[in-house]
């Protein structure tokens, strides 16, 4: 038995080990000279400065400072938190501007990424949550499930996981669901804005089934001092995804307008987007007669018909940062949002039910017109200033945010047409699918409306080597559904405190307490023998321990412990009446791990970055006891990512990336069956060449996905029953000409 336990897979040890070789052999006896990079010693705002560019990290593909919420920018080995700010350059060249972030933020150790092209589910620490974890310069609140970020742009990304997740101000109860409590991190992406140098480029794409793409660039300054920068991008691409038949047709054009005097600063970006989709379906579910799990079916292959099934979504973003300096010691600053999307697909309705042999179930996966359409705006303005208690350094910031959301859904199934057969034989689509699709038809139809406003409180106290952070939210929620209204009130609190011995390690611990609106109990047709009774919100725990260190110019870890606790909500059933049951937030799930991250340069020409997350999540506390004990649905105990990257020059970067994903645990909702979902690793290489062709300056680019071509399922954190067909071997080409 204790062989069993502990016994490693082959590709796991191989892939753990060839971590540990690279760390263990190349970083600390390379005499490699850091390279002098000019920094800006500024105190934290709240809006960045285009021209202060973050130093990167050893290897180059992460920075050394990331934003903390209200905290502002931190260096990460000072931040009492596990975070990770991933560089433009990084961004740039994993993330090509026609595919998706997840292609990127798989490089974060504690996020698992995987999903249908139609959604946007990622996973921290075990927790799902979807593109809603997203905040665009600050602003939260502008993506949900169906809807995700503008790629091309994006221009760093700062990944904040675990107990640091609670410093963003106001989440609305729609970004977790309002039974499920709030989100284990925060993803804040920061769009492209103009630098130093003035510029005007041109990029072409190539994808290998037909996909077209053209992109433009500018970047201008203005003014005395040239402190007037204006960033103008766009996109238009059109033509096919390794899917067979599926495809994209994307456009959009965004304009970033930033300002920096000697006491104010500003940046305002704003901009429209148009995409389509066609042909994506990834989603399936299991029957309850299967007792093992089907083969992954060819991962090129397409389970719906890309003529007629497709998701349209359009829309405009805006946000505004400005921070007015009113003495050395005090900032006042605004975060303000606005946003419009509008969504119209014709999609299935739920996922291909299967059994072990790949036969659909049932009456098959039936065909859904829908219609979303949702607005939001977001203000927050307060101070953010510095004092001094004896010989403690206070940095405190008090701010109020409103975030208030309109949501419109409307949809019509049509059950007659579902599609029947076998995912590995051939799927029957029913003839009458053709003129199904009402989507463009379909009128606004309210589902609810929401508002929340919250006072945060901060403070950050820098005694010598020890620094403390204590910060509460305060959350007034408003919530209008189509039959009821739910107002509450509740406090989140987060506490850290790390103490560094030197300039070069840190230990911290940290904890906070997240939480999303309550909710009334549902009579049940009178099952519910406490109907209509109001639910305190749902408080996710989460508790971290950690250690970072950066022993020198070439090397950078970190390692962390987290303890999370996730209610849900809990049926006790009547001892006289089987039938009637008592509802609670009583039940509990536990997500208990470990972290692991390095990013270094080996030798002169050789840099690497990458990490490891162990995971023990489980049912703990559950309505049908047959469940207490076992595996949370999708969770993966042993996950991890290593890059490696060549520059034999200045001007040439070859990278590498594996990515390992263990045996996902599939736990059948009816039966409490638990199934093993295969481990998989994935290999991505890339390659960027700068170079002249005719005076012109020309950079070029390529990335394939998936080299392998390997088909494999991926398993559905937190979603019962569900998992996902991978995407295919893709790959891409670009030509970027600067003039």
């Amino acid at each position: 038995m204790i062989k069993r336990c502990i016994r490693m897979s082959k590709r796991k040890k191989l892939f753990l080990s060839s971590i540990m070789c690279s760390l263990i052999l190349g970083v600390s006896a390379c005499p490699v000279s850091a390279e002098t990079i000019e920094t800006f010693n500024l105190d934290e705002m709240v809006v960045e400065s285009s021209r202060n560019h973050k130093t990167p990290l050893p290897g180059g593909f992460n920075n050394d400072s990331s934003r903390v919420g209200l905290l502002g920018e931190t260096e990460v080995i000072k931040a009492p938190f596990t975070v990770q700010s991933i560089t433009e350059d990084t961004v740039s060249k994993m993330a090509m501007p026609n595919q998706d972030l997840d292609t990127v933020l798989s490089n974060v150790p504690a996020i698992r990424t995987g999903t249908s092209p139609i959604k946007t589910d990622f996973s921290i620490r075990g927790i799902a949550t979807n593109a809603s974890a997203y905040l665009v310069n600050n602003i939260p609140g502008f993506y949900i499930m169906a809807t995700g970020p503008i790629t091309n742009t994006v221009g760093s990304i700062d990944a904040m996981i675990g107990p640091a997740a609670t410093l963003n101000g106001s989440t609305q109860s729609f970004q977790a669901g309002g039974m499920s409590g709030a989100t284990p991190g925060a993803i804040y992406l920061n769009t492209k804005r103009a630098g130093e140098d003035d510029f005007i480029k041109y990029t072409q794409t190539f994808g290998g089934h037909g996909d077209y793409g053209e992109y433009i660039d500018i970047s201008q300054r203005f003014g005395k001092d040239r402190n007037v920068g204006v960033r103008i991008y766009g996109q238009y691409d059109d033509g096919g995804l390794a899917i067979s038949g599926a495809g994209q047709r994307k456009k959009n054009l965004f304009a970033n307008i930033s300002y920096e005097g000697e006491t104010t600063k500003s940046n305002l970006f704003g901009g429209y987007y148009d995409q389509k989709l066609m042909g994506t379906e990834r989603r399936f579910a299991l029957d309850k007669s299967a007792v093992k799990f089907p083969d992954a079916p060819d991962a090129s292959k397409s389970f719906d018909d890309p003529n007629l099934m497709h998701q349209d979504t359009n829309g405009y973003i805006i946000t505004l940062n400005h921070q007015k300096k009113l003495d050395e010691h005090v900032n006042w600053f605004v975060n303000a949002g606005m946003n419009q999307s509008v969504v119209r697909r014709f999609i299935y309705n739920s996922e291909f039910m299967i059994d072990e042999n790949g036969n659909v179930m049932g009456s098959g996966a039936y065909p859904w017109s829908d219609h979303i359409y949702i607005q939001n705006q977001y203000l927050q303005t307060g101070l953010k200033g510095d004092f001094m208690t004896g010989m403690a350094k206070h940095n405190v910031a008090v701010s109020v945010d409103r975030s208030h959301r309109k949501y419109y859904k409307t949809g019509k199934n049509r059950k007659d047409l579902g599609t029947t057969g076998n995912i590995y034989t051939g799927l029957i689509f029913k003839p009458g699918l053709l003129g199904a699709d009402e989507s463009n038809k379909l009128k606004k139809n309210f589902n609810h409306e929401e508002t929340d406003v919250t006072l945060n409180i901060m403070d950050k106290i820098e005694l010598g080597k020890l620094t403390l952070v204590g910060a509460v939210a305060r959350r007034h929620g408003d919530y209008v559904g189509k039959t009821s209204q739910i107002k509450d009130d509740n406090w989140a609190p987060t506490y850290g405190v790390s103490y560094a011995p030197t300039d070069k390690l840190s230990v911290y611990a940290a904890q906070a307490v997240a939480r999303n609106r309550g909710s009334f109990v549902d009579p049940d047709g009178g099952n519910a023998l406490n109907a209509n009774e109001y639910l305190d919100a749902q408080k996710l725990k989460n508790t971290e321990f950690g250690i970072k260190a950066k022993p020198n110019e070439n090397l950078s870890m970190s390692l962390a412990y987290f303890d999370m606790t996730q209610p849900n909500t809990l049926k006790t059933y009547s001892t006289t009446d089987p039938t009637k049951y008592w509802l609670s937030n009583n039940g509990k799930n536990r997500f208990k791990g470990v972290d692991f991250s390095i990013d270094a340069k080996l030798a002169d020409k050789w840099n690497t970055f990458g990490g490891f997350e162990w995971l023990n999540a489980k049912q703990e506390v559950t309505t049908d006891k047959k469940f207490e004990g076992l595996p949370t649905h999708g969770s993966v105990k042993w996950s991890g990512v290593w890059g490696l990257e060549y520059k034999p020059d200045e001007d040439t970067s070859f990278t590498s990336r594996l990515s390992y994903t263990g045996t996902g645990k599939f736990v059948h909702s009816q039966t409490a069956r638990v199934l093993d979902i295969p481990s998989h690793v994935t290999l991505d290489l890339f390659a960027s060449h700068k170079t002249n062709v005719n005076g012109v300056p020309v950079k070029f680019i390529a990335a394939c996905y998936n080299v392998a071509n390997d088909s494999h399922w991926i398993a559905q954190t937190g979603q019962p029953n569900k998992f996902m067909l991978n995407n295919p071997r893709s790959f891409m080409l670009s030509a970027e000409f600067e003039f």
